[in-house]
């Protein structure tokens, strides 16, 4: 019993780093648009420094071209990769953070589900319905309730969010792990994005403070690509998938906290109910989601 209760107090700390890091990065993102980096040099920081860490994993296992295909491919990296990055945030410069936080998680819940029922048969059942129809609700609330409305970056990360249920599907159809699929994105996006970007784009990077720079190379690239990715698996393993599948759910809440104490975005009674329907929401998703396996198409299937 108590090696049970440890092993679950370890895997909730191991959940709550995660969700932390997923949501500071949206703080942190949020901060750099708002002060001396533009939305292309933060992903040209996120991915130069995250491609450095991953690249040994890319080395050793291949971008998984058999099982992707040319299409799949840039499905994950434009889908999750450098051109998420940089919607997510141009949307942050109008958008606060707790915005990116409810809408990024929630859209993305919402059209994983419906992807789901389209390409892999899933039945879409009640309890997803019901967190459907929560998101759906809280999404409204949360524009209602902002001072100026449905912003354009509101507009742009509900773009975001069905970018990143694409990626999910992707690598779901291809039954890629974590890490391998991180690795691709992140050495994918450093590839085909760092020349456009030293060659084309427009960047502040050269008169930002160096530890504006350091802050979100170490933290963009290295926390949220590798460590947190490690976090989210190692609670899945000690919590069980269905619970460890759920930490999304947090991060709408976890943001708005973060966002009022680095930001000091607002944070009153309307903000923290929006953000705990959308959170249930979510997690009614998640908890929902089929576990049936899902056989590969013959055209992607390798063994």
């Amino acid at each position: 019993m108590a090696k049970i209760q440890n092993a679950t107090l370890i895997g909730a700390l191991w959940a709550l780093t995660a969700v932390f890091v997923w949501s500071g990065s949206l703080v942190l993102l949020r901060l750099g648009v708002t002060t001396h980096l533009n939305a292309y040099d933060l992903t040209a920081l996120r991915f130069g420094s995250a491609a450095l860490v991953l690249m040994p994993v890319i080395l050793k296992t291949g971008f998984a071209f058999r099982r992707l295909g040319v299409v799949g491919l840039v499905l994950m990296i434009c889908g999750f990769g450098a051109p998420y990055i940089v919607l997510v945030s141009q949307a942050l410069q109008t958008a606060p953070a707790s915005a990116a936080g409810a809408f990024n998680p929630g859209i993305m819940a919402v059209s994983s589900a419906v992807l789901g029922v389209m390409l892999f048969q899933d039945r879409l059942g009640w309890l997803r319905g019901i967190g459907i129809l929560c998101i759906l609700a809280g999404l409204l609330g949360s524009a209602w309730h902002h001072p100026t409305g449905l912003t354009t970056g509101h507009v742009i990360l509900i773009l975001t969010g069905v970018m990143w249920a694409v990626y999910a599907a992707v690598v779901r159809r291809a039954r890629i792990l974590a890490l391998r699929a991180t690795a691709i994105v992140a050495v994918g996006s450093a590839l085909l994005y760092l020349p456009i970007y030293f060659t084309l784009l427009p960047k502040r990077i050269a008169d930002a403070p160096l530890q504006d720079i350091m802050l979100q190379a170490g933290f963009q690239g290295v926390l949220v690509s590798v460590f947190a990715v490690f976090a989210f698996n190692r609670s899945a393993e000690l919590l069980g998938p269905v619970i460890g599948a759920t930490l999304p759910a947090l991060i709408p809440l976890v943001t708005l906290g973060l966002g009022l104490a680095i930001l000091e975005e607002p944070a009153g009674a309307s903000e923290v109910i929006t953000a705990l329907i959308i959170g249930v929401g979510v997690a009614l998703i998640l908890m929902g989601r089929s576990r049936k396996p899902v056989p590969l198409p013959k055209t992607i299937a390798v063994k």
